[in-house]
């Protein structure tokens, strides 16, 4: 007979009741890029694994196929009742209390060490302030010399958190019961990272850049792929994809999009992510350079000699609004180099409009049918181009110059959008002008039906494919305000001279109308003069056609004595 009592559930110093770590804003580590990460790096089977801190329910179902038994610490009483719940049956050891009271209980060292949620919900109301090196220190106490540790850290020089509007104290929750952002030891570098975990005696085995939304990371990327990327290649789009959906959730001071360009000339990428998970120890699987969420997936890929090779989990496909996600159209292998948007940006910044025409026919010659083309996720290969990681097709069939104005449309979207320089006047930029002079350049010649079409293509690619919008940031909106200052100026010009016209027109009238009165008044004075009655008795006499007939009349109306 199976037993199915809940797993033993045992208290240790630091506990805290009530509380939860599960429903804040920072969400528990967890979700389908950091479950792809661990799947690739736990090791098959490992005898003790301790889950430190507040981890997804899917991350702890993956570690407790891997090991022989789990321990999981959490601080809440609440969330460790319902963990247990859950795994009810498994070979799971929940435990409610603090890392120091986990510590001072006396527990045998782990084979595996998991802190992907970092080191800031560790502690309790009874655990001493501890700061980031001491908690480090205490989890080392927990490994084995030769275990494998991943730990989550927050990077408080993040571009994210660099361009944040709100001010220190609406930043941060109270989930940090000994809040580490204001802790002058705590590591905020890769650098510093590394030197602070060696010091410990853990040898940092990987490092990887986290752009994660609210704790779930959304793109993990290796701190060398990081920092040797440049705008417009694979990985800063990655990263880049990442930071928009970490700033989704906060308003800026303007668009990473543009903070993570510099940031990606500069070759700080890696520097300015929101957070780090390092891998420290040995025993661990092969993981890869990056993964990222994608497509309703998850994409894996390496880098190798200038060349993405590349992996998408799950291989279904994803409909969404119009368009498919296809596994298959995912390209196996996409190179190391600019985006065919990135280079037509520069060429438009630069009014080099013979040189955008050039490109612009090439991409219309290499143009391919069945999956949507989009310029941003279309590397430049030499004298060619090559697909990238998109695997985007309409739901329903698209010919190729259908496709060629969706991909046009979208490179005018994001061109207005991020408030880039070009050289066509702003009436082409607002219609569907610029768009079939781009298409001409690409050797096709668009009527109505092709533009409505890619505009449908283009909206449905967008709201499928691309990350939630940013909240509007203040750049953007002292740009907009600007706009309409200029606008507003126009206008009044426009108004002044309505306005002057409009006097001008009513002295008119009143000239008009004054001499209207004047002739109204002669008129009037004409109508009852002598010589008026005059013309009109004369009127009446000539219109006379019987004149013996009047005679008679006026015999009988005269009395006979005056006959």
């Amino acid at each position: 007979m199976t037993d199915t009592k809940p797993n033993p559930t045992e208290i240790v110093r630091g506990e805290i009741q009530p509380w939860t770590d599960y429903e804040s804003y920072r969400k528990p580590a967890g979700g389908p890029v950091l479950r792809a990460f661990l799947d690739d790096l736990l090791p098959e089977s490992a005898s003790r694994t301790l889950v430190a801190g507040p981890h997804g329910a899917d991350v702890v179902e993956l570690v407790a196929g891997r090991s022989a038994h789990v321990t999981v610490l959490v601080r809440s009483v609440s969330d460790a009742a319902t963990l247990r719940e859950r795994f009810a049956g498994a070979e799971v050891t929940v435990l409610a209390g603090a890392l120091d009271g986990l510590v001072d209980h006396g527990t045998e060292p782990f084979d595996v060490v998991l802190a992907a949620d970092g080191l800031d919900r560790l502690l309790g109301a009874d655990s001493p302030a501890l700061d980031w090196p001491e908690r480090a220190a205490l989890l080392r106490r927990l490994a084995t010399p030769e275990a494998l540790v991943v730990v989550g850290v927050e990077n408080e020089f993040g571009l994210t958190g660099l361009l944040d509007s709100r001010p220190l104290d609406e930043r941060h929750g109270d989930d940090e019961w000994r809040p580490l952002h204001d802790d002058p030891h705590r590591p905020t570098s890769p650098a510093q990272v590394a030197e602070a975990l060696t010091g410990l005696g853990l040898a940092v085995h990987a490092s990887y850049a986290s752009f994660d939304p609210a704790g779930l990371p959304h793109t993990l990327l290796r701190d060398a792929a990081a920092a040797g990327t440049r705008p417009g290649r694979p990985a800063a789009r990655l990263a880049t994809a990442g930071l928009s959906a970490a700033a989704a959730h906060a308003p800026l001071l303007t668009s990473v999009a543009d903070g993570a360009a510099a940031a990606a000339r500069a070759g700080q990428l890696s520097a300015v992510a929101p957070g780090w998970l390092v891998v420290c120890g040995t025993g661990g699987g092969t993981t890869r350079t990056g993964y990222a969420a994608y497509g309703g997936g998850v994409l894996a890929a390496d880098l190798t000699d200038a060349t993405w090779q590349t992996r998408f989990q799950p291989a279904d496909g994803t409909t969404t609004s119009g368009v498919v996600f296809d596994p298959a159209l995912v390209a196996a292998q996409v190179p190391d180099t600019e985006s065919a948007e990135t280079l037509l940006f520069r060429l438009a910044a630069a009014e080099d409009v013979p040189g955008f025409r050039r490109l612009a026919a090439r991409f219309g010659a290499w143009a391919e049918d069945g999956r949507i083309l989009a310029l941003d996720d279309v590397q430049v290969d030499g004298d060619g181009f090559a697909s990238g990681f998109s695997g985007w097709r309409p739901a329903d069939p698209a010919g190729r110059d259908e496709l060629l104005a969706a991909a046009w449309h979208r490179f005018r979207d994001r061109l207005v959008h991020a408030h880039r320089r070009h050289p066509w006047p702003p009436w082409m930029v607002d219609g569907d002008d610029l768009v079939s002079t781009w298409l001409g350049m690409s050797g096709v010649e668009a009527d109505a039906a092709v533009l409505k079409r890619g505009r449908e293509i283009a909206d449905a690619l967008a709201a499928a494919a691309d990350v939630a919008a940013e909240q509007p940031d203040v750049r953007t909106l002292l740009a907009d305000a600007e706009e309409n200052r200029k606008k507003v100026t126009e206008l009044a010009g426009h108004i002044f001279g309505l306005e002057r016209t409009l006097r001008f027109r009513d002295k008119s009238l009143k000239t008009r109308e004054q001499q209207l009165r004047a002739i109204r008044d002669e008129l009037r004075k004409l109508k009852y003069s002598r010589s008026m009655q005059l013309v009109l008795a004369i009127r009446k006499v000539a219109g006379l056609r019987k004149p013996k007939r009047l005679a008679k009349a006026v015999k009988r109306r005269i009395p006979r004595r005056d006959l």
